[in-house]
Parts: C-alpha cells; sequence; structure tokens
C-alpha cells in the first residue's frame, strides 16, 4: 500500500501552527549583539555565551497598534473632516462626535465663539449659524444629518467603522 503524502502547502502550515512559528512578534525579546568577525546580528533566541555587549530589546507593539490604516491617513489628507460647534450646542454636537468616532473618522473640532470665528464660519458656511457643521475636504452641512454626513464621509473613502490593530 502506498503511503500519501501531504501537500507542500499544508504541511508548512502544520508545522507553522504546532511549532510555533505563527506566534505573534509583539511583546518578544530581541537580541542584538556584534560577532567576533564584528557582524551585527539581531535575534529572538539569546547569543551565544562568548558575546559581549548584548543588547536586549522588549518591542512593543501600541504604537503600531495605533497607527491609521493607510484607506484613514489618505482620507484624511485628500479630505480633512472640520467639525464646528458651539459651548451651547448641547446634544446635538455631542451626537455628531459620537457619530464620527464610530466611525474611526480623525477630525479637528473648531469651537465658535468669537467674532472672528463667526467671520470663519460665515465664510465657509454662510448664514445663518448653524451647528454643528462640517467640512470634509470641500463639502460642507450645516446641521447634524446622519445619512447626508455618512454619504459625505463614504464619498471621501472613510471607512464605515473603525479600523481594528493590524
Amino acid at each position: 500500500m502506498r503511503r500519501r503524502r501531504l501537500p507542500l502547502r499544508v504541511a508548512i502550515g502544520l508545522a507553522a501552527v504546532v511549532g510555533g512559528l505563527g506566534a505573534p512578534a509583539w511583546g518578544a525579546d530581541t537580541y542584538r549583539w556584534v560577532d567576533q568577525q564584528g557582524r551585527v546580528n539581531y535575534s529572538d533566541r539569546p547569543p551565544p555565551p562568548n558575546v559581549r555587549a548584548v543588547v536586549e530589546k522588549q518591542f512593543d507593539a501600541t504604537a503600531a497598534d495605533t497607527a491609521p490604516t493607510y484607506s484613514v491617513r489618505k482620507a484624511t489628507e485628500d479630505f480633512p473632516v472640520e467639525l464646528y460647534t458651539t459651548d451651547t450646542c448641547g446634544e446635538a454636537c455631542d451626537e455628531a462626535r459620537r457619530f464620527l468616532g464610530k466611525r474611526g473618522v480623525p477630525f479637528t473640532e473648531h469651537k465658535v465663539a468669537t467674532e472672528a470665528d463667526i467671520a470663519t464660519y460665515r465664510e465657509r458656511f454662510g448664514t445663518p449659524e448653524e451647528v454643528p457643521a462640517i467640512t470634509v475636504g470641500r463639502q460642507t452641512a450645516k446641521g447634524y444629518e446622519s445619512v447626508r454626513w455618512t454619504r459625505m464621509l463614504d464619498d471621501a473613502g472613510y471607512p464605515k467603522s473603525p479600523q481594528p490593530p493590524r
């Protein structure tokens, strides 16, 4: 009777799972040392005992996990989001902030409080002053309307929900 062999990709996959090759790299110790020939070495295993000047590093994945994805960075660069509010806006502005937060959209909030702020607002949106107001790139909208804001953000390429950590 002839014995069947596993396809190579199945064997490699099993070896990775069983052997721990698929273990995450974050949180792992990394060692750096210079060998006797002057070459710099990096490894996740401690160096040989005859090596001096070993630097052990513990890498943290939090910085990489919090970095925005390419799609968010690109949308933010091409179509920045600005939210205009006032101190007396109340629940409508809170709802607008929650909406943007749920989608994971980075935004700059402008409080319309001084005459200069009002002049800037009118230049952008016209009159009368109505908050919250939003700009997505060159698009503008006064008043919080989730359907309209969703369409504006979708058109700009923002993800529909916060992106999971990479």
